[in-house]
């Protein structure tokens, strides 16, 4: 019933349908290596707080690994990564998995858990009214995918290739008075607002507060 070798097949079959002459674009296989890391962190946390119920592995695997689905279609038919320039990646990749994944023997709380964890990873904040097992892995999945986006920011600031993966903060220098009113008011900053490296690296900040 919980098989993490199926998650595996199906997000390979799913992904190898986005390569051109069989080659990914580098973009989206920086997503894919990005996949991978953030299930692999995913279930380290949930190891190490004691999460092991029966399908707990699975939940933890499979919501980590297919929590950027919707960035494939996203690069593919927009040529970006900017969820408030083309669509929520969250949203469009809750939307291929609830009709595509294969979810045969699977239950109802855990197909919800896993798409909520993929709909609210990416958003400002995890809504609390929705079920508890829903609430809870999304938050796994949403600290998961922001540690390794620090790891990968870092990496990239160290080898001179940030903005290859962030082009549209080249264009801009300093902090957007904009971002810094919204996190003065809220504590955090949006995507949306952010126009320069120095901008995301506040945004990053603001994550150590969530």
């Amino acid at each position: 019933m919980f098989s993490t070798d199926r998650t595996n097949e199906w997000f390979k079959v799913f992904t190898d349908s986005y390569k051109t002459e069989g080659i990914l674009h580098p973009m989206l296989d920086l997503k894919l290596k990005h996949s991978k890391r953030v299930s692999e962190i995913c279930s380290e946390i949930a190891d190490s707080m004691g999460w092991n119920e029966n399908g707990d592995n699975w939940m933890a695997h499979t919501a980590g690994l297919l929590h950027d689905v919707g960035r494939f279609p996203q690069y593919s038919k927009y040529g970006t990564f900017f969820d408030s320039i083309s669509v929520d990646h969250g949203d469009l990749g809750a939307e291929i998995l609830s009709k595509e994944f294969n979810w045969d023997g699977i239950p109802d709380n855990f197909r919800e858990n896993v798409i909520s964890a993929v709909m609210f990873h990416n958003k400002k904040l995890v809504p609390t009214d929705i079920k508890l097992g829903a609430y809870k892995w999304s938050c796994l999945v949403r600290d998961s995918d922001k540690i390794d986006i620090y790891r990968m920011v870092e990496e990239r600031i160290d080898k001179g290739t940030i903005f290859e993966m962030l082009p549209r903060h080249q264009l801009t220098e300093g902090l957007s008075p904009d971002l810094v009113e919204e996190i003065r008011m809220t504590g955090s900053g949006s995507y949306s607002n952010a126009r320069s490296l120095q901008d995301y690296r506040l945004i990053q900040l603001t994550w150590g507060c969530d």
